[in-house]
């Protein structure tokens, strides 16, 4: 019996290593483009037209909108023939605006996060993030017509009246405010007026507009769209890209196109009152909210090339509103996906951020992240470092787990100490299997023997394994926070040098967290190979061979993590065996 308990304990946790990768792959989608390079983005150009990027006073995509209304647009100032860019500096970000479409962010740079892309590809960790794609084309955001007859969507991009000095710039701090003011002006009296509403302490600005004489018949929504996608931030572009994408989120539930989505996309929408769409990368986002729900949510992808990176997918998303509507209230949120920073949002947008699976985002949301958040700021303005962080949530995961471990360790010792009258038993009614059954659990009974409790803990720690998966790969918190030493980003590998080739899982770097992992797994494993049968233990170091391989592309406070516990559990299974040892069961 203690045979296949030992082999019930390695089939589980071939599972896990199993079930790993997957779990990985599930929250990590692959990084096959979905898209197909000749599809059209979110806001096409019209049918015929050059999608070549072209100047703005010329671009085609005023022409439809107008045939639509029956007349050309005109604009009332002279100062809307050419673009004009002013500067919002707050105590959190800059922002570049340009009064293309009325108020497109044309620039947006983070003051509290470093690292990312300049126009021509090249990752600077030392650059301040920025986040917007492209200076000079697609909305950023704007107001767009969408066609319900020939699915097109027409934004306007005309540069609009305001009367604002090219080059102006202003200072916003705490709960200053600056209020920004856009119109377009039709010939047959039609209208847009935009107001933008900078905050100097929020990640988050007020785009509303104001509409007069839309009161055709045609069959069209409005649109707000944001239509360029988000700026990649991380030197590992391939990890970043895997957690891109475009989202939206409707009654309390989400729904998203990625990279996972193996067909090409185009265009998705989405029916039913909508709260939110956002585009994302790995940790940060640009959402697009509104106060009164829309009618629908589009997400779309398409593939383009920035500067001399490969290309990739950018993605779009708008919320769809009622053509006769007087008024669009929105809310534009640029900034990390930061929990806390996305809670005060409301909209509940911190469901954004990926947490796992149902089961699993109770625990990575609540215990995992609550429990790291506490640990590294517990008091005030005392902040502990994350490294620290790692080491004491280790000490602090064990003690919970400990008494699971102890009664795993006792049931361990418990069937060693029946294995004789188990053997006799067997032996006994070897003809007869269902009198041995049933003495079988008789003699469990009698000894306080419960049959999977070596296992159990096993199953019961496996979604506390998976959060903290999801955690670790996905929390900004962990973003750029060095420990000691070589140890300089938490959310990446501890690579001290790179291998001239690649090895199958292992990757090509060489970190040392990984090897120390390895070394304390194989410790604690080693320590329960003593009850073991000898043809089993070959597979037991196939396990930690493995996961030394699995884990040396994961990031170093993962490894930082898993090697104290490791390190811990060695110790407490050796202090569990000594006192065993000392108090024999009956």
């Amino acid at each position: 019996m203690d045979i296949k308990r030992n082999l019930t304990a390695i089939i589980l946790i071939g599972l896990v290593i199993v079930l790993t990768p997957t779990y990985l792959r599930w929250i990590s989608p692959a990084t096959e483009p979905a898209v197909d390079s000749t599809q059209q983005q979110m806001s096409p150009s019209p049918q015929g037209a050059d999608p070549t990027p072209v100047a703005l006073s010329e671009t085609p995509a005023a022409q439809p909108v107008a045939e639509k209304v029956k007349t050309a647009p005109i604009i009332e100032k002279l100062e809307s023939e050419k673009e004009i860019i002013i500067t919002v500096d707050t105590d959190l970000y800059i922002a570049k605006i340009s009064n293309r479409a009325g108020g497109s962010i044309v620039e947006y740079t983070l003051k509290n996060y470093t690292g990312g892309y300049n126009d021509y590809g090249e990752y600077d960790p030392e650059s301040l993030v920025s986040l917007v794609q492209d200076n000079n084309n697609n909305c950023t955001p704007c107001l767009s017509l969408y066609d319900q007859d020939d699915k097109s969507s027409r934004p306007f991009v005309q540069y609009f009246a305001s009367d604002y000095r090219d080059g102006e710039k202003w200072y916003l701090s705490g709960e200053d405010e600056k209020e920004l003011h856009y119109s377009l002006m039709f010939e047959d009296g039609r209208s847009i007026d935009k107001t933008i509403v900078f905050k100097g302490n929020s990640y988050t600005a007020r785009h509303d507009f104001d509409l007069s004489g839309f009161d055709q018949t045609y069959r069209q929504d409005f649109e707000v769209l944001w239509g360029n996608g988000i700026k990649p931030t991380e030197e590992n572009e391939k990890d970043d890209l895997q957690y891109s994408g475009a989202l939206m989120y409707q009654a309390g539930e989400k729904d998203d196109i990625m990279l996972k989505d193996v067909e090409p996309i185009q265009r998705k929408n989405f029916d039913g009152n909508t709260d939110w769409v956002a585009v994302k990368n790995k940790y940060f986002m640009i959402s697009l909210m509104t106060d009164s729900p829309g009618k629908y949510a589009a997400l779309s992808a398409v593939n383009t090339q920035f500067g001399i990176r490969e290309i990739t997918p950018v993605y779009s998303a708008s919320i769809g509103f009622d053509i006769h509507s007087q008024r669009i209230s929105t809310a534009l949120f640029f900034g990390p996906q930061d929990y806390k920073i996305l809670k005060e949002q409301g909209h509940a947008l911190d469901d954004a951020m990926n947490w796992g699976f149902v089961i699993i985002k109770p625990i990575s949301k609540y215990v995992i992240l609550g429990l790291l958040t506490f640990l590294h700021n517990p008091f005030g303005d005392f902040y502990i470092n994350y490294g620290l962080v790692l080491i004491i949530f280790a000490l602090i995961i064990r003690v919970v787990t400990g008494p699971l471990t102890k009664k795993s360790a006792e049931s361990t010792q418990k069937m060693q100490a029946i294995q004789p009258k188990m053997k006799a038993l067997q032996e006994k009614y070897k003809n007869d299997p269902q009198k041995k059954n049933s003495e079988t659990m008789a003699l469990y009974r009698k000894h306080g023997v419960n049959p999977v409790g070596g296992c159990l803990p096993m199953l019961i720690q496996m979604p506390l394994l998976f959060a903290l998966f999801t955690v670790f790969r996905n929390t900004i918190e962990f973003r750029g926070a060095d420990f000691i030493f070589w140890i300089s980003d938490l959310s990446q590998p501890d690579v001290i040098f790179d291998l001239p080739f690649s090895i199958p899982v292992y990757g090509n770097g060489v970190a040392i967290l990984p090897i120390v992992m390895g070394v304390t797994m194989f410790l604690q494993q080693r320590q329960s190979m003593a009850t073991m049968d000898k043809n089993q233990r070959p597979m037991m170091y196939m396990m930690s061979g493995f996961f030394f391989l699995l884990f040396n592309t994961f990031p170093s406070g993962l490894n930082l993590y898993y090697a104290i516990y490791n390190f811990l559990s060695f110790l407490q299974q050796r202090s569990i065996k000594a006192k065993l040892a000392t108090t024999p069961l009956k």
